[in-house]
């Protein structure tokens, strides 16, 4: 049986590389022949155009080789297909660090520490240890656990909140729209690792963010957004940074 062809619609990504390890298994190609071409059984996408998957009769599957897949469910005309998001090892780990730096370093101060420098001045102000200080995560899936498991290793108080049930040893979990302040009323640093959906669109407002903890070792609530930009209301963000 003749194995059907891969299309890679990628934009913002050299494909030449994509192209190379997909060819080992099956031909490869950039563009379909014709709107209905029924020799297309996968697609390989990363912000495709509008309404280019819609008519491939025999498409099988759609593969995102980003971290998201919500410009997936951007495009009008998205087939009825199981959707595959490719997680890298590299990604999990690249985001992780990113959490861990910026969590220390609003733990140890590091904008009062710039500012003195700039001024050529020194005080070294108490620091308080990791265990005093709750990082709340909104979104425990692979990046939100892996991000959780170094924030323990390291000694915070750890909680995670997702739209279901999702235990984790060490982690305060919350779930659904009855766990949502709860969870916020817990968290001093919020790291948000969400998916954008329409759901989640937004969901970093006000009314949110002023359910955080704000007396607290760090002088205040901290947002860490390490999502997507839709996540959150800009508007709101600097309203609640002006209360």
């Amino acid at each position: 049986m003749e194995k059907g062809r891969v299309l890679l619609a990628v934009t913002g990504f050299h494909p030449q590389r994509w192209r190379e390890l997909l060819s080992a298994e099956r031909e490869v190609v950039l563009e379909p022949d014709g709107a209905s071409d029924p020799s297309i059984t996968y697609a390989v996408v990363w912000k495709q155009k509008a309404n280019l998957l819609s008519s491939l009769p025999n498409l099988r599957a759609i593969f995102s080789i980003g971290a998201g897949v919500d410009h997936i469910f951007a495009d009008p005309g998205l087939p009825d297909v199981p959707i595959v998001k490719v997680v890298a090892d590299n990604l999990t780990q690249y985001m992780t660090e990113y959490v861990i730096w910026r969590v220390l370093d609003h733990h140890r101060q590091g904008m009062l520490y710039q500012a003195q420098q700039k001024k050529k001045t020194w005080h070294e102000p108490p620091q308080r240890p990791a265990g005093d200080i709750s990082v709340g995560i909104m979104g425990l899936g692979n990046l939100g656990r892996a991000a959780a498991s170094v924030l323990l290793s390291l000694g915070f108080a750890v909680n995670g909140w997702s739209r279901t049930e999702r235990p984790m040893k060490g982690v305060s979990t919350y779930a659904g729209e009855a766990g949502l302040i709860p969870f916020l009323n817990a968290t001093d640093i919020l790291v948000v690792l969400l998916p954008l959906t329409a759901q989640t669109q937004g969901i970093v407002s006000y009314s949110l963010l002023k359910e955080l903890r704000r007396r607290n070792g760090l002088g205040g609530s901290v947002l860490i957004n390490a999502g997507r930009g839709r996540l959150q209301k800009d508007a709101d963000i600097l309203r609640a940074l002006d209360d």
